[in-house]
């Protein structure tokens, strides 16, 4: 089976499972959740696996970073999900100085101009997002921590700053040149805020990690002409506001137990406690 039809299979597949995941459980009726998170991303640099000093050769600037996630609360304290993303890294120097110069194809053996990247990464991620407390409660403050993999595709361009878009030095999947895919892992924290019984709140901080060095559209080379290998990593800060589908088992069971004593306190405003 071709490469790029196996991974949306398998993305496909993991949405199902989200679906159906729980329907035998206590926790089953806790509803779909969708939203969309909108913010910035930067590269932070790239890492030797030796983990020794941090590797940058340009002035990485912030870019956009958005979401679109959907997923369902699997227990009251944990949620699995998908998001399909959209990162933009990017950044410039006015003093080039890179150990692919003259190496890797289409980079000139001397660059003296400025010079400018743009990274575009298109995502489709599975995550799972543990709670500190019930995601099901009405606080304005439930902190969480996620984990999560996924694969990326690239549109990425390598130029000089005061030539034309479309006058590349190198680039990946755009016209003319080769397509690339890689994996991403990543690792984040954050926190809910309730906003009513269907709306919600997330403020979320991930870091990326990406087993291969070309976020910043630039290989590197050792003093043999070598490539080393190097981690990636960039970071995305968003805020997003979602909708769930049904309420939680939590709510209901709250909403049971106002009723029972007869109060009809809105334990969903959000800075109620």
């Amino acid at each position: 089976m071709n490469k790029k039809y196996l991974k949306y299979f398998g993305f496909a597949a993991a949405l199902v499972f989200i679906f159906n995941t729980g329907y035998t459980q206590k926790f089953s009726d806790s509803g779909i959740n969708f939203g969309l998170k909108v913010g910035t991303s930067k590269l932070s640099g790239e890492l030797p696996y030796g983990f020794s000093d941090i590797i940058k050769e340009f002035d990485n600037k912030v870019g956009l970073a958005s979401t679109f996630e959907i997923s369902k609360y699997v227990s009251p304290k944990l949620e699995i999900g998908l998001e399909i993303g959209y990162s933009s890294l990017n950044g410039n120097t006015n003093s080039p100085e890179f150990s692919a110069e003259g190496i890797q194809y289409g980079i000139p053996a001397e660059i003296t101009e400025p010079v400018e990247y743009l990274n575009k990464l298109f995502s489709q991620n599975f995550f799972l997002r543990y709670f500190f407390k019930p995601a099901g409660s009405g606080s304005a403050f439930i902190p969480f921590v996620r984990v999560g993999v996924g694969y990326m595709n690239y549109n990425s361009k390598f130029k000089y700053i005061d030539a034309a878009d479309d006058d590349l030095l190198f680039g990946k999947g755009t016209e003319g040149y080769t397509e690339l895919t890689t994996p991403v892992f990543f690792l984040g924290t954050g926190f809910k805020t309730s906003l009513s019984s269907k709306f919600y709140m997330v403020t979320s901080l991930d870091f990326n990690m990406v087993n291969y060095d070309f976020l910043d559209v630039m290989h590197n080379y050792d003093d043999y002409g070598k490539r080393i290998e190097l981690m990636g990593l960039y970071t995305e800060f968003k805020i997003g506001i979602f909708y769930n589908l049904s309420k939680s088992y939590d709510e209901k069971n709250n909403q049971n137990n106002n009723k029972s004593s007869g109060t009809s306190m809105d334990n969903y405003l959000p800075f109620s406690r």
